[in-house]
């Protein structure tokens, strides 16, 4: 690894772009020292977002005005639950940036730890290069989710402008189709088109970055977590000093509170992501047992933006999921250290993530035990649940629990092929 390949620095481009759709406004985001990271509230990112934010939040109270003058239904409810995820989404990266500049001196403190020798014979992690191809991937298949989703809205508000044999202009017709909330309250004008196209990207942007920062994180903390790991493995079943041990331990109760000061800051973003992961897949299930229509354009964009909201879920967690993973090496190579070699510092170390040792350690090496900690070494949802492979098997059991509970949607013959898109305003 490079000597200068810090997290800042393989982030900051990705951190620019998302500052594009007014999230995390941190100035200076692109220096190349953390040192000139800054927020501040009278600064051009500062009053960008907040528009952003204000313009958001003026359609919410459109789309809260047509739910009360339509109904309330499981559609409209969705609809709501999406821009209030959005809103909250906004205002959770504008908490963090206020935070950011601080988290990431601390960070950067941390790792200069990481970037000298020994370790830097064991970096190969490749961060950059790592982040680069999640966020490339993952924003590259939410654009053409939103390509597809507007060419879809684009052929269904055709197919009711043909069909009611409506007289209006086609742009007049999407308009009406994909912002029937502000159709009742704004009369249609081409040049607004772009507008809220543009208020429609900054809504459907955060909910694949938030995923995609997510794992940006895990990277970042996984990759000194593999370092420590490979300096531990390096040394398999040989006699170390105990100033190895000592300088093993500190170092790693540094990463344990690095990852605590993470878990922290971005645990709002982390429940509010997986919460609304779950409830689009549940919500999509849903949809899948009624009427979809039966034309190419509807199907292709409504399997796409589920499977990709799946695909996305599982990156997320299994990216996320390295940190405890490499812990958990650490505990294995830590195993096989002789007893010979046992200080009171590699029993800290041990006991620290195990108790199997302490019926067996002397009383120095069960002092070990006070810094390695009994506590999840791994990023949560606010403490709710905590980003390890085990939470596949958690939503994975939540979802089919799900889908037998509608399954009788089918039983009951409920499935019509939809044909006509006429619906009224």
């Amino acid at each position: 690894m490079p000597q200068g390949e810090t997290f800042h620095r393989a982030v900051s481009k990705v951190l620019f772009i998302s500052q594009i759709y007014g999230l995390l406004p941190v100035s200076h985001v692109r220096a190349l020292d953390v040192a000139d990271l800054r927020y501040r509230w009278l600064s051009p990112r500062v009053f960008y977002s907040g528009l952003i934010v204000i313009l958001n939040l003026c359609e919410f109270g459109a789309v809260i005005n047509y739910v009360a003058n339509v109904a309330i239904t499981f559609h409209t409810s969705s609809t709501l639950s999406l821009y209030i995820v959005c809103l909250l989404e906004h205002l959770f990266f504008w908490r963090l940036a206020i935070r950011w500049p601080s988290i990431m001196r601390t960070w950067q403190g941390v790792e200069k730890l990481f970037l000298r020798v020994p370790y830097r014979f064991y970096g190969e992690y490749k961060i950059k290069k790592r982040i680069y191809i999640v966020f490339a991937v993952v924003m590259s298949s939410a654009l053409v989710e939103h390509c597809l989703l507007l060419l879809n809205s684009f052929h269904l508000s055709n197919m009711e402008r043909i069909q009611c044999k409506i007289n209006v202009t086609y742009f007049e017709s999407i308009y009406k189709w994909e912002r029937p909330h502000l159709y009742m309250i704004i009369p249609y004008h081409i040049w607004l088109l772009p507008i809220f196209e543009w208020v429609n990207q900054t809504i459907a942007y955060p909910r694949s970055f938030t995923d995609c920062f997510i794992m940006c994180i895990g990277i970042g903390l996984a990759a000194r977590f593999h370092q420590l790991y490979r300096r531990i493995a390096a040394v398999h079943r040989k006699v170390m000093p105990a100033v190895f041990w000592t300088e093993v331990r500190d170092h790693y109760l540094a990463l344990k509170r690095l990852v605590r000061l993470l878990d922290t800051a971005i645990a709002p973003l982390v429940l509010l992501a997986f919460g609304n992961n779950m409830s689009f897949i549940c919500f999509q299930l849903f949809n899948s047992f009624k009427n979809i229509g039966v034309d190419f354009i509807v199907m292709v964009a409504f399997w796409y933006s589920l499977i990709f909201a799946v695909v996305r879920t599982l990156l997320t967690i299994f990216v996320a999921s390295s940190i405890n993973d490499f812990e958990r090496k650490i505990v294995t190579a830590l195993r096989d250290v002789p007893s010979r070699a046992w200080s009171i510092e590699v029993g800290h170390l041990i006991y620290q993530i195990s108790y199997i040792i302490s019926f067996f350690a002397p009383p120095q090496v069960q002092r070990f035990s006070e810094q390695l900690g009994n506590d999840m070494t791994a990023l949560s949802g606010s403490g709710f649940f905590y980003l390890t492979r085990s939470l596949v098997l958690a939503m994975g059991t939540t979802i089919i629990t799900y889908e037998l509970m509608i399954s009788d949607v089918i039983n009951q013959g409920a499935i019509r092929q939809k044909t006509q898109y006429c619906r009224e305003f």
